[in-house]
């Protein structure tokens, strides 16, 4: 037996298409955990979904995500909690890239 074990569990994953998103995704289902799945890469969550339906019985979505947009996080957000009323997981994942000119332009972003 696993020492972890998530049946009950449901994740939301960002940045779920590829690298550690995909581990993730595919490891948690493997214990058990239903999962929201998001990114960018509609073809890549495609193919996770699929390895996870094809070797576990576990609840699999799927949303096409940009984590640069607020408003596409919050519909992810809004939408994997309604998929998954029980959702007490979050892994977020995925990054966006930002460009600033020096280290006094991050401190006024961050300053607001």
């Amino acid at each position: 037996m696993r020492k972890f074990q998530f049946d009950g569990a449901a994740a939301a994953i960002t940045g779920a298409a590829s690298g550690i998103g995909r581990a993730l995704a595919l490891e948690l289902a493997a214990r058990g955990c239903d999962v929201a799945l998001a990114d960018v890469d509609q073809a890549g969550l495609e193919s996770v979904a699929g390895e996870i339906t094809a070797a576990h019985s576990r609840r699999v979505t799927v949303r096409n995500v940009d984590v640069a947009d607020p408003k596409q996080i919050q519909d992810y957000a809004n939408s994997a909690v309604s998929d998954f009323p029980a959702l007490n997981l979050l892994f977020n994942n995925a990054g966006s890239r930002c460009s600033v000119s020096s280290t006094s332009s991050i401190r006024r972003r961050w300053r607001g």
